[in-house]
């Protein structure tokens, strides 16, 4: 803002307030994506604000999403004092050599805002399995930056959930209620605590084998279930970020799909998450969030 101190011919004088200041533009999801040829764009956020207005925003979409290829999203925002900021979006379109989904069980957490960071700086869309638990802001934020928000547990707690079918519904309605507060959207993508092929179902279900019924009643009811093909063993052996970075780039073959466990909870696994998508990219995959219509790795149900 600029004050200019006005006099008239009797000396009297006056002030008025001129604003010189542009709007700001912040990009949400990262300056730069790499997509595959084919995959629908949807068009990433931004936020534009200013001091004294609401600016317009004006979007040139130059992206050929069908030919490979670099591409730009040019932003303008003009304030009604017609200050106008200028950015833009670069797009990658590559023909992939293979596909990556990362996701991430059991948070939101103390760790989870150093992840978005780690995946907005890439422009990586990633998957999260949230709980009952961590801070409504996380969740609204991953949602808010273009990743996919999935059901795992409200509680958490394997004896409750798994001692029958009414329980399992209860705790994940009490997530998906959570979820939907939120993000004000219903998501029908789910992960069963411990996986479909989880064996500590069998230790609290009675001899009802539980997962086989709910792996049905769950797609009757609509819902998506992921396992995965790669786990980072960051819930089990690993413990340093080093151990887990091997362990999920060891196992990327040449091309593929890969859904990858990992957990937002343990900031070991997070720290790793950088240099998983800098070898991710360097090797030709692209990385993405997951649908229902996504490969779900699904696992044999042992109970």
């Amino acid at each position: 803002m600029l004050t200019v101190t006005l006099l008239n011919s009797r000396s009297n004088s006056g002030e008025i307030v001129v604003d010189t200041t542009p709007p700001v533009i912040e990009m949400i999801g990262g300056d730069a994506l790499t997509m595959a040829v084919g995959d629908v764009l949807e068009e990433p956020r931004i936020i534009a604000y200013d001091d004294s207005s609401i600016p317009k925003v004006e979007i040139e979409n130059h992206v050929n999403i069908t030919q490979e290829g670099e591409y730009k999203i040019n932003y303008v925002a003009t304030d009604d004092a017609d200050n106008v900021t200028f950015a833009e979006r670069e797009v990658k379109v590559i023909r992939p050599s293979g596909r990556i989904y990362l996701t991430f069980d059991d948070g939101p957490s103390d760790s989870t805002a150093a992840l978005l960071d780690t995946l907005n700086k890439n422009g990586v869309k990633a998957t999260f399995f949230v709980t009952g638990y961590g801070d409504d802001a996380l969740i609204k934020r991953e949602h808010d930056e273009g990743h996919t928000v999935g059901l795992h547990s409200m509680s958490h707690n394997y004896s409750y959930i798994y001692a029958n079918k009414n329980n399992y519904w209860a705790d994940l309605n009490a997530v998906q209620d959570r979820v939907q507060n939120i993000t004000g959207q219903h998501t029908n993508i789910i992960r069963f605590p411990g996986g479909s092929s989880n064996m500590v179902s069998s230790v609290y279900d009675g001899g009802q084998r539980i997962m086989s019924a709910l792996v049905n009643e769950v797609s009757e009811r609509g819902y998506a279930y992921f396992d995965w093909n790669i786990d980072s063993d960051d819930a089990g052996g690993a413990t340093t970020a080093d151990e887990v970075y091997n362990n999920v780039v060891s196992a990327l073959g040449n091309g593929g799909e890969y859904v990858v466990l990992q957990h937002d909870v343990k900031p070991y696994s997070v720290d790793a998450v950088d240099r998983i998508i800098q070898y991710g990219l360097e090797h030709g995959f692209v990385f993405s969030g997951l649908k229902e219509s996504s490969f779900a790795a699904h696992h044999g149900v042992n109970n």
